[in-house]
């Protein structure tokens, strides 16, 4: 297929940001480098595409979203109940707006129902397990959507930094009381899938420091992204252990979205907050089409005992090397385990589990 002469002059542009992008790319401690990444990521893969058709379904299966009262999780939501997907909406706040925003959208047989759960309290993730394992919910899909980037280090009543807790630690915690409980069940040799919205940022944030792990510090502003990209590259080796552990029992997948147009940048400066509004109305895309990756990851039966996926916005790729060191992917199950012990939420070992 030849190129036009606008595409050709847009993928130029956009090779030579790129560059200038892989330059700046390490030092990535602000919002500014991470906005104009995901510009560049935007232009890239704006006309790649991912496959669904009729036949990728969702009917009967009970599909989990966190963090689906707005922005990506709510277009990912309803995507899935579109699609026949009963849908369970875990949201710390907007549980009656969410679910009625959802189930408007829904297939005529879909379910849609919303639940607290706050990644900020443990407690508060212990609690949903419970009420859930307790209803006799089994678990076909559930997607890792909530985030958050504070502007500064905050505790949690945990003692732990806000943005480690809730980007990494309290989804191992939820993922591994799901599987303790029984609530994942593969059934006539379907594994039910896991995916994990990552992110880009994982690239360039700084090497894995174990000695360290979980340990509070403070820190401010200039230092949010380099800490979410942080987080982010935590939670990924921590999904690729996750895929190897289960090989039989889940399919764990995980993507980055690209550039998408949401509010998860809300506490930015007030000074910026105009350009960086006008940014993404002007370059990132809405939710509704960036949900695409991860509906995929969710939905398509081409994928049937495939793990392990990476996908970085509409396209296959391999996440960042130390990801998938199996060295450093043990070190993260293990600390990850000893620190939710030390907070008294131990982990079953690995024969108890269902």
């Amino acid at each position: 297929m030849l190129l036009t002469d606008a595409t050709a002059a847009t993928r130029g542009v956009s090779c030579a940001a790129m560059a200038w992008f892989d330059r700046v790319r390490p030092r990535h401690d602000g919002a500014l480098a991470a906005t104009v990444g995901g510009i560049i990521d935007r232009v890239k893969h704006r006309n790649a595409a991912l496959e669904l058709d009729e036949r990728d379904r969702l009917d009967g299966s009970a599909c989990l979203v966190t963090g689906a009262n707005r922005g990506l999780g709510l277009a990912i939501a309803k995507d899935l109940a579109r699609r026949g997907g009963d849908l369970i909406l875990a949201c710390r706040s907007g549980l009656d707006a969410a679910r009625a925003d959802v189930a408007s959208a829904a297939h005529e047989r879909a379910s849609v129902e919303a639940r607290e759960l706050d990644l900020a309290r443990l407690s508060s993730v212990e609690s949903f397990c419970d009420r859930l394992a307790a209803d006799g919910v089994r678990l076909d899909v559930l997607v890792l959507n909530a985030g958050v980037v504070p502007r500064e280090a905050r505790k949690t009543e945990d003692g732990l930094d806000e943005s480690f807790q809730v980007n990494v630690l309290a989804n191992v915690l939820l993922v591994q009381r799901l599987r303790e409980r029984g609530l994942f069940v593969a059934e006539e040799g379907v594994w039910p899938r896991v995916v994990v919205v990552s992110s880009e940022s994982h690239r360039s944030a700084p090497p894995l420091d174990w000695d360290g792990f979980g340990s509070f510090r403070p820190w401010g502003m200039r230092e949010a992204v380099k800490q979410y990209g942080y987080g982010k590259l935590l939670l990924q080796t921590w999904t690729a252990e996750l895929a190897r552990r289960t090989r039989g029992e889940l399919a764990v997948h995980s993507l980055c979205p690209g550039a998408v147009r949401t509010d998860i940048g809300r506490e930015a400066p007030g000074l910026t907050k105009p350009l960086l509004e006008l940014t993404m109305r002007a370059f990132f895309v809405e939710p509704e089409r960036a949900a695409a990756p991860a509906v995929y990851l969710a939905a398509s039966r081409r994928l049937e005992h495939e793990t392990g996926i990476y996908l970085h916005g509409k396209r296959r790729r391999e996440p960042r090397e130390d990801t998938l060191d199996a060295d450093n992917g043990r070190r993260m199950w293990e600390r990850s385990a000893a620190l939710l012990e030390a907070l008294g939420h131990p982990l079953a070992p690995a024969k108890e589990r269902g």
